[in-house]
């Protein structure tokens, strides 16, 4: 049997595409007798998807041409706000003394605004990193080990509001153990962050094991959110509880492209006032020959 496309000029001098598939029919003693088959015009379809080669090409050069500029203007941003940050300052060391309670007010709006920038842009800058880091081969990473990793980094913010977090063995499985860690902090400073204020933060990490590998569960007590923004948040920018919380809107896209980029995905299940449950998975160190 064969099934083959072929470009075949036409009586005119122009050219076509055409498909062409058979199928032989043998005698009792295997000979070829005779041949069934089909052709078939198949010049639009080419056409079409030659088209679509191109756009897509054009596409991928643009947004490599966005990344880069999202990943300069995040990185050389950051010195202007430095030098605002600290002319500021010694603008206010060489009015000290003379001081009125309007100046110390725009001092603080001023320094505010900078740390506000300044975490913007070193979190545009984090996943700036994520998208211009090149393929690498399948790594296993023990999720307990980068869970271990992101409670060190938390652990004053976690002994501070005395959260309870509770978790049993996490599995091993295909990724980078530091990115998964990213994921882990950015999961639990969420947490951390919208957290009842009138009663104990409990998480409960937990983990099974399902067809394409294992999902991760971080489920939290907290103030929540309704469902029909799930899927909102998880977009570049996008924040609920703009005015009552502080934060750049990031971090969960952050962990939606560390997870996609490993072959997971993350979602999220809430309810107001009943906590939030955030969901992603990730291969198993078993699948794909990973050792």
């Amino acid at each position: 049997p064969y099934d083959v496309e072929q470009r075949i000029r036409l009586a005119d001098g122009s050219f076509c595409w055409m498909r062409s598939r058979a199928r032989p029919r043998r005698s009792e003693t295997g000979e070829i007798v005779r041949w069934y088959g089909t052709t078939e015009d198949v010049h639009e379809r080419r056409l079409a998807e030659e088209k679509l080669h191109e756009a897509n090409a054009e596409l991928r050069a643009t947004n490599r041409e966005l990344e880069e500029f999202a990943y300069v203007s995040s990185h050389d941003l950051q010195e202007p706000l430095r030098m605002i940050n600290i002319y500021t300052q010694m603008l206010m060391r060489k009015l000290e003394g003379n001081l009125d309670r309007d100046i110390l007010r725009y001092s603080d709006f001023i320094q505010k605004g900078v740390r506000r920038m300044e975490n913007l842009l070193q979190d545009l800058l984090c996943f700036s990193r994520l998208i211009h880091q090149e393929s690498r081969p399948a790594e296993v990473a023990d999720l307990s080990a980068s869970l271990e990793q992101a409670l060190s980094t938390l652990s004053p913010l976690i002994q501070e509001v005395g959260a309870m977090i509770t978790y049993n063995g996490l599995p091993t499985v295909q990724g980078q153990e530091g990115q998964l860690s990213q994921v882990f902090q950015n999961l639990l400073s969420n947490a951390l962050k919208y957290r009842n204020p009138n009663e104990q933060l409990q998480i409960g990490i937990s983990a099974r094991r399902d067809a394409s590998g294992w999902v991760i569960g971080v489920r939290d007590n907290g103030i929540g959110f309704e469902q029909k923004h799930a899927e909102r948040i998880f977009g570049l920018f996008k924040r609920l509880y703009r005015d009552e919380y502080p934060g750049t809107g990031v971090g969960l896209a952050i962990c939606k492209r560390i997870l996609e980029r490993n072959g997971g995905r993350i979602w999220a299940e809430s309810e107001p006032n009943r906590g939030s449950t955030f969901y992603f998975t990730a291969p198993g160190a078993d699948i794909h020959g990973a050792n």
